[in-house]
């Protein structure tokens, strides 16, 4: 997901007497992660994200974050076409 603006979210986490740090720690991010979101530099984030930042900026996901293309991961398939999954060691 791709926050609809840099600004918004750095008024509604200062509004809401926040630090990036304290949001971070609240939404099990890094304080970078935060920052890079609101300075542009990370352009995307994952859902879950969005929504953890949206609940405790007391927003809807929708206020703050817009949807880019299919954020859906695709299953992969090989030469043969066959869609059975790899197993992790």
């Amino acid at each position: 997901m791709q926050p609809i603006s840099r600004e918004r979210l750095k008024e509604r986490r200062l509004r809401e007497g926040f630090n990036q740090r304290q949001l971070a720690t609240l939404c099990n991010c890094s304080q970078a992660a935060i920052s890079a979101l609101e300075t542009g530099v990370m352009r995307q984030c994952s859902e879950d994200l969005a929504t953890q930042i949206s609940k405790w900026l007391k927003r809807d996901v929708d206020e703050l974050f817009t949807r880019k293309g299919d954020s859906r991961v695709h299953r992969m398939t090989n030469a043969a076409g066959s869609t059975r999954q790899m197993a992790v060691l």
